[in-house]
């Protein structure tokens, strides 16, 4: 039977070649699209307000579980805005749902509190993000930026490049997972050969988002040659991904 995941997507679809090689048989993806282009405030503030209609539509559709992308855009009005987010989210489907924040927090716990950012974003967006990991209890030991605004330039990212950043935040602050924010970054082939140099587990974007979605539709397979995040597949779906003191995110990306 195939599992559709209804995936709200920030950009133009740039990252739709990196879901299509990682799609596991017989999961298929419907996608709507916030058409954000740059990652400038005004931009995250008219797609954010987007998000409820787009996830009606995909609720009405039918799709097995939703998938809000853009942890810029979910996060633009802090951890407390992400929260008010999913509790609406919650009220309106029936269907698993799950933020790219919630996501990538998830993924990340299951490794460490000790996290490298290696971020393509602009210098401000890499600062907020930061910001929001450490609020959510990590410590962030070590970060750097590409410092790019526009998302199709990303995109076009020579992943030799995106390899040699994430090598590089693995050398400063004894991390114990790597980060890779964005999820039109051109990562998904290095991944293991990052994990293999630096002798870390690799968290992308892409990846912490699929296996979020695949735990929630209830498929355990796992998914070989992008990192141990899909390999092992954790059951880090009822992790607590807000701030410490605030409420728990269960598996369907409800309140628990």
């Amino acid at each position: 039977m195939t599992t559709w995941i209804g995936r709200i997507e920030p950009s133009m679809w740039l990252e739709g070649p990196w879901w299509e090689e990682l799609l596991p048989t017989s999961v298929r993806l419907a996608v709507l699209s916030l058409g954000i282009r740059r990652l400038r405030e005004a931009e995250l503030e008219a797609a954010h307000a987007q998000i409820l209609d787009k996830v009606r539509a995909l609720a009405d559709e039918g799709v097995d579980v939703i998938n809000v992308g853009g942890s810029p855009v979910v996060s633009v009005w802090g951890w407390e805005g992400h929260e008010r987010l999913v509790t609406e989210i919650g009220s309106l489907v029936s269907q698993p749902f799950v933020t790219s924040l919630q996501a990538e927090v998830e993924a990340l716990r299951v490794f460490g509190r000790r996290v490298a950012v290696a971020s393509p974003y602009p210098t401000l967006q890499t600062e907020r993000r930061v910001a929001l990991l450490t609020e959510a209890g990590f410590e962030v030991v070590a970060h750097d930026s590409l410092d790019l605004e526009r998302n199709r330039a990303i995109a076009e990212l020579d992943p030799e490049v995106v390899h040699a950043q994430a090598v590089k935040v693995a050398t400063q602050g004894l991390p114990e997972v790597i980060y890779l924010p964005c999820g039109s970054l051109p990562v998904v082939d290095v991944i293991e050969r990052i994990e293999a140099d630096t002798g870390l587990p690799v968290v992308t974007n892409v990846v912490a988002q699929l296996h979020a979605c695949l735990l929630r539709a209830g498929r355990r397979e796992p998914v070989v040659g992008y990192g141990r995040l899909l390999a092992e597949r954790p059951d880090s779906a009822a992790a607590d991904v807000g701030p410490p003191g605030r409420a728990r995110l269960g598996p369907d990306g409800s309140g628990g």
